[in-house]
């Protein structure tokens, strides 16, 4: 992982259990401005209600995997709002990051 990308501090932050799989999590700095099929150039103005990456909630950026050996996936840059909704949500992990979510109130993460 870490040649794949350009986050300059790598640690393993810890492992999250899940009911069919489990996630492994990086937390990383620096890593930033390599998102997949997006913008070019570093000096894109973040959305509306973000924070730029490297400042507030997302002064780190986090990378999931199912194993140590598998590819691993970065996580989407996250809103204050976000967060604060994120946190009225009960919902059990399940290991699959693609699977639909359905929460009351709505979570639209």
């Amino acid at each position: 992982m870490a040649e794949k990308t350009t986050a300059q501090n790598l640690r393993f932050f810890g492992k999250i259990w899940g009911s069919k799989s489990d996630y492994y999590v990086v937390e990383a700095t620096g890593a930033g401005g390599e998102e997949e099929g997006g913008e070019e150039g570093g000096d894109a103005e973040p959305e509306a209600g973000m924070e730029a990456p490297g400042t507030g909630v997302n002064k780190f950026t986090y990378f999931v995997a199912p194993s140590s050996l598998t590819e691993w996936t970065k996580l989407p840059d996250l809103s204050p709002s976000d967060i604060a909704a994120s946190r009225q949500v009960k919902v059990a992990f399940t290991g699959d990051l693609n699977r639909d979510i359905y929460t009351n109130p709505h979570f639209f993460g």
